[in-house]
């Protein structure tokens, strides 16, 4: 008993004695795991950012695809193509107010062409144009997102 109070007086602190920290981290060991781990945020945020605006870029791509579709079947199967002797431009289209991921400022652009001489057949061009998001907040100006082609042939429909 007697060498267990030796042995555990020895060990502690007497007074006056200094106290030395063997563990822990120093202040520059700390500013370089900090500046490591805000590296690594910033890293994943960007990547994240990317990420987030390549997916709405497919889904408004997606979605122009789905109204141009739409719009060259309209064209298609309603449109009075015997009176359409010239290439025509019809008046660009804005997709549907609330039910369209495309900003409003989109146009959706239908041209016909006839061929030359008597039109046995017609060329229909639908295009999206659409402002495109870039990370940041930029975005590209109007362009041609898709375009559909189709030809009509004059073959006693509508």
């Amino acid at each position: 008993m007697e060498r267990d109070q030796i042995i555990l007086s020895e060990r502690m602190a007497k007074p006056g004695d200094a106290i030395i920290f063997d563990s822990g981290f120093t202040i520059i060991e700390v500013v370089y795991a900090s500046a490591i781990a805000a590296l690594a945020v910033l890293a994943l945020y960007s990547t994240i950012m990317i990420g987030y605006a390549m997916i709405c870029a497919n889904q408004q791509r997606l979605d122009a695809d789905a109204l141009a579709f739409d719009r060259t079947l309209e064209i298609f199967n309603t449109y009075n193509f015997t009176n359409a002797v010239l290439a025509t431009n019809l008046p660009p289209a804005s997709p549907p107010a609330g039910a369209s991921l495309l900003p409003s400022n989109s146009e959706i652009r239908v041209m016909i062409t006839p061929n030359l001489g008597t039109p046995y057949k017609w060329d229909v061009e639908v295009r999206v144009k659409r402002n495109r998001f870039w990370p940041g907040g930029k975005t590209v100006a109007l362009t041609n997102d898709l375009i559909y082609r189709v030809t009509r042939y004059a073959i006693g429909r509508n």
